[in-house]
């Protein structure tokens, strides 16, 4: 070491070349750890459809959460500038709520006999006093959603509960805190179009007089601005009073749907088949089964022959990058070796 060190060149140029060299070899070396580092990943990596189509780290079914949930929210929005609020159910005053009463009835019937069992439901349609809402029917299932009127709700409830439902449960609620809540808004809907209409006439009045005073005094400047801010106040009063009174109709027209919930007793009825032997369903799990068989068949051809052939070429791709790392690395410690001798050979001459 001591003679190494004697006979080494400690010029600055000389210096200069090794910090060089030095440089150039942390360069390659840092070139070869990267080739390293991506023929592994390279050749274990595994993409899906989706995450090749998407993007790799795109969430795609979040995103489609995400662009449903804005798209409802805007929706919802929309909706609240067009109707007004409905209150909530909650206290109301007096001793009178019994009288304001809607009742509901829940049912789920199983059968073994679907279509006979809906029959008997959508049969109903045909009477005067039952207005039916929503139905629905499958092969599996039927669902109706009607009212009836009040006086035959007793009548209708004991045709459904001939069917033997699973369930079936009566949800009673008094609307008259609602009722109320509509009312409140509506006086002071009324009272604010009442006091926007007076504002409104005394305006009018007033600008009309001061417009007699500005016109006898031959006053062209004044009448002018009298003029524009007397449109401008009466465009602005009149977009109010328009304003109010949809919400008025609005009200009135919300307020009347609930009162009309007092004359009628609504029904909810789902109706499924339950069947101990259901030989479509039987069939429908072979075909199911038959269908992932297939699918596993083709997955294991594809993994023994298309998946083999990605491997086989990322392989070739693995090999290839690391002939090229090792290559560099020689050339390194070739040119490494070559400066070290002749800096020693070029100071042993001396």
């Amino acid at each position: 070491m001591n003679k190494f060190l004697k006979n080494f060149d400690w010029s600055a140029k000389s210096i200069a070349k090794i910090i060089g060299m030095i440089i150039l070899g942390i360069v390659a070396i840092t070139v070869v750890i990267a080739l390293i580092s991506f023929s592994i990943k390279t050749i274990f990596n595994t993409t899906s459809y989706r995450d090749g189509y998407y993007g790799g780290g795109y969430d795609y079914d979040y995103a489609m959460e995400e662009a449903s949930f804005a798209k409802g929210g805007a929706m919802m929005l929309s909706s609240m500038d067009y109707f007004p609020p409905i209150p909530e159910p909650g206290y109301s005053t007096g001793s009178d709520a019994e009288d304001y009463e809607v009742k509901e009835y829940y049912g789920t019937v199983n059968t073994r006999k679907l279509d006979e069992t809906c029959e008997t439901i959508s049969n109903l349609k045909a009477l005067d006093y039952v207005i039916f809402e929503s139905s629905d029917k499958n092969q599996d299932a039927c669902y109706y959603r009607f009212k009836v009127e009040k006086a035959y709700g007793d009548e209708i409830a004991a045709i459904v509960e001939s069917l033997k439902p699973e369930t079936f449960n009566a949800s009673v609620e008094s609307i008259k805190g609602t009722i109320e809540e509509y009312e409140d808004e509506l006086d002071i809907l009324t009272k604010k179009l009442s006091s926007i209409e007076e504002t409104l006439e005394e305006a009018q009045n007033a600008y009309d007089e001061i417009s007699v005073l500005a016109t006898r005094q031959n006053d062209a400047e004044t009448l002018a601005k009298i003029i524009d801010s007397k449109l401008e106040l009466i465009e602005r009063l009149s977009n109010e009073k328009l304003y109010v009174k949809e919400q008025i109709d609005r009200y009135n027209d919300s307020k009347a749907e609930q009162l009309d919930r007092l004359n009628y007793t609504f029904f909810n009825i789902n109706i499924y088949k339950d069947l101990i032997f259901d030989w479509k369903d039987i069939k429908d799990s072979w075909k199911y089964e038959a269908k992932l068989l297939v699918d596993n068949v083709n997955e294991v051809f594809q993994g023994i022959t298309l998946h083999l052939a990605t491997y086989l070429v990322r392989f070739a791709q693995v090999v290839l990058y690391l002939l090229i790392s090792l290559f560099l690395l020689k050339l390194v410690w070739i040119g490494v070796k070559y400066v070290w001798k002749g800096k020693y050979y070029s100071k042993k001459k001396r």
